[in-house]
């Protein structure tokens, strides 16, 4: 290229090249944001939770409700303009809404079978999880029937995420529980913490508790090479 164009740019007359750059940052937005979301939203639930698989499988639930969302977009055969970049954006922040209070019912759950706390998460939060998508999907039926494209793009787009959550909240996420989900204490953050906390200070199996440990907890069990040293009280004549 000559110095003269050097500094030069290329234009069309339909504007094609300002399409293909404005669709390409609407896509990396669409994207970015989605995954930000699911960075947010996956600490936020194991915290809630304070168990690592609960709020994992969690996170993977949400993931599923923003792909059927994405799948949406295609089946009604719209393109993804500025409209559909922001509201992929705000897809995880709806969907955590009932998964969450799932997730949430199922750690503070007595029991420790995994059988009986899906059954104490559906008894005590379920109907009002299912009470509260079942109003938002109602408010969102008027917007769809509107002459507006913009209301009606908004109104499917308000139905398909709360009926793709509470669908994949009440039905799979409840699944894996049951095939997987975590008894007793496995999964736990303080479990967790605790056995890291005894591996960095060098607590390992074979280790017994005792009360003179220079306060670590725990000291080796005596060897047979490590005489026993018993102290006898000491006698005043």
């Amino acid at each position: 290229m000559s110095l003269q164009l050097s500094g030069g740019f290329q234009l069309t007359p339909n504007g094609v090249w300002h399409k293909t750059m404005r669709q390409k940052v609407l896509v990396q937005s669409a994207v970015g944001g989605i995954f930000i979301g699911l960075g947010f939203a996956a600490p936020v639930l194991i915290l809630a939770t304070q168990n690592l698989l609960v709020g994992l499988l969690a996170t993977l639930c949400i993931g599923a409700v923003v792909i059927s969302v994405v799948s949406v977009i295609s089946i009604f055969g719209w393109s993804l303009g500025v409209q559909e970049s922001i509201n992929l954006c705000l897809v995880v922040g709806l969907a955590v809404d009932y998964v969450v209070h799932l997730a949430e019912a199922y750690h503070v759950a007595p029991s420790a079978d995994r059988l009986q706390r899906v059954r104490y998460m559906l008894e005590t939060m379920g109907i009002s999880v299912l009470s509260g998508a079942c109003t938002t999907l109602g408010s969102s039926l008027f917007m769809i029937f509107a002459k507006i494209k913009f209301f009606t793009q908004f109104g499917v787009f308000i139905f398909a995420t709360i009926f793709f959550s509470i669908l994949y909240a009440m039905i799979c996420f409840t699944a894996v529980l049951v095939l997987v989900g975590p008894q007793g204490s496995f999964g736990s953050l303080l479990s967790i913490s605790n056995w890291v906390a005894t591996k960095v200070s060098g607590g390992m199996k074979g280790k017994v508790l005792c009360q003179s440990c220079d306060g670590r907890g725990y000291k080796s069990q005596l060897t047979e090479e490590e005489p026993i040293i018993q102290n006898e009280p000491l006698k005043i004549k």
